[in-house]
């Protein structure tokens, strides 16, 4: 692999608007393995980090992608310097690197016990979404105790049961809405922080699909195609049906409760 092969198969991945050069530097280095040169549109690759085996050859290709990101959110939104690794730079990135995977340019060979590990954090993950909305379902009974008892709320979350009151927030907003069980955490609070529900459905089904949560934020902001109206009908109508399934459960949620005070 040389610079030349490189660049060729980084064209395969995206048209640019503005043209680069990748340059292998000859060099070896501690910090990096590659940089990208903003004023002159250059993709630097210190090669003599990686040997010559095809899963170093997978990670220089690996860092042309990350610097090929780095012109692409230059040249095409105007983003440079040590804060341009956003959310908006790894969603280009990703993207880059799931259009590699589908052209056969870049190999994850992905062992069995790696995968295991995989398979257990998204797991792991899940597990923990599914607490946040547990928490929250709690978290709304001892509120209603303690209006019902006369105490501070807020004070009671802080002191007594060490939770921020963001972490309140967000634990009450994931019990509220309709939120399904295989998603992860991250992908869980991209949803709930967005109050757009065709949006959070977005996110939503992205992170089922497998993107990342960057990806999966990006698509929210790309323009809506035009629909006619029997679609923006259905959607309305599957927004209702959740929220009346949100409810019920809530319902259910209250009446358990007021039957452990022994007051229904």
């Amino acid at each position: 692999m040389n610079q030349d092969s490189v660049k060729k198969n980084l064209l395969k991945l995206y048209k640019c608007t503005e043209e680069f050069t990748v340059i292998f530097s000859g060099k070896k280095s501690k910090k990096v393995n590659g940089l990208y040169k903003y004023g002159k549109y250059e993709i630097i690759i210190h090669n003599r980090n990686f040997n010559q085996d095809e899963a170093a050859h997978n990670l220089l290709f690996y860092t042309a992608m990350h610097e090929l990101a780095h012109h692409i959110l230059f040249t095409e939104h105007g983003k440079k310097g040590s804060r341009s690794h956003t959310q908006l730079f790894y969603a280009i990135l990703d993207d880059l690197v799931d259009t590699a995977e589908k052209k056969n340019l870049y190999k994850l060979d992905i062992k069995k016990d790696t995968q295991k590990l995989i398979d257990e954090i998204h797991e792991i993950s899940q597990e923990i979404a599914e607490l946040q909305r547990r928490l929250g379902t709690v978290i709304n009974c001892l509120h209603e105790e303690c209006e019902k008892n006369g105490l501070r709320f807020e004070d009671v979350m802080e002191r007594k049961a060490q939770i921020s009151l963001k972490t309140v927030n967000h634990s009450k907003k994931a019990c509220s809405i309709d939120l399904p069980s295989d998603i992860g955490v991250d992908i869980q609070e991209a949803a709930i922080q967005e109050r757009n529900e065709d949006k959070r459905l977005t996110i939503i089904h992205a992170g089922q699909s497998g993107k990342s949560v960057a990806q999966a934020k990006r698509e929210t902001t790309a323009p809506a195609p035009h629909e006619d109206e029997t679609v923006t009908l259905v959607k309305e109508k599957r927004r209702i049906e959740r929220t009346i399934e949100s409810l019920k459960r809530r319902l259910e949620e209250v009446d358990e409760h007021l039957r452990s005070k022994g007051e229904l």
